[in-house]
């Protein structure tokens, strides 16, 4: 396969996905196996993990983190 971005090589990996829940938090769903560009890092998630991630979403007000993490956050301007 290769990236629809750059054209480079897209392997199979295990990453981290980032999504944005409606009042605007961050979620962070680790160990995730996905596709990813070894030139440019564009990162594709595969079907039946995109729609798992897609029902958690839609139910985000049950989601029960497994960890949380302090994020730095730096405003310009």
């Amino acid at each position: 396969m290769r990236c629809f971005e750059c054209g480079g090589e897209v392997i199979q990996t295990v990453g981290s996905v980032r999504m944005t829940k409606k009042d605007g938090s961050l979620i962070i769903f680790k160990s995730i196996p996905v596709n990813q560009c070894h030139q440019c890092g564009e990162q594709y998630i595969p079907g039946k993990w995109a729609e798992k991630i897609g029902k958690m979403m839609r139910k985000e007000d049950t989601l029960v983190p497994q960890e949380i993490i302090s994020v730095p956050v730096i405003a310009l301007g």
